[in-house]
């Protein structure tokens, strides 16, 4: 099952790559195709997210809605930067 990076691929290939989407989906290897990608893209916002944890520390707080607003913005960070990879164009779709 393709998390919404796979998904988003698969639109990238559809909209601006349409002649390897058509190759993929006749060679009926479309579906390991995204996976793979999905799995890639998944590892880099993770390694990601590593990364923006260490630049920007975490709150020294108990308060719930601190805590909160830094993982989101790290998690939103993180979230942009692996679609900007997918494809710059496709950002305007996904907000």
């Amino acid at each position: 099952m393709l998390s919404k990076y796979g998904v988003l691929y698969s639109k990238y290939l559809e909209e601006y790559k349409p002649i390897t989407y058509q190759e993929l989906i006749m060679s009926g290897t479309i579906n390991d195709f995204l996976e793979l990608k999905d799995k890639e893209f998944n590892d880099l916002r993770n390694s990601i997210i590593i990364e923006l944890k260490n630049k920007y520390n975490k709150p020294n707080t108990d308060s719930f809605m601190k805590l909160s607003k830094y993982n989101n913005f790290i998690y939103s960070k993180a979230d942009e930067l692996v679609i900007w990879t997918i494809c710059p164009k496709i950002i305007k779709t996904y907000r």
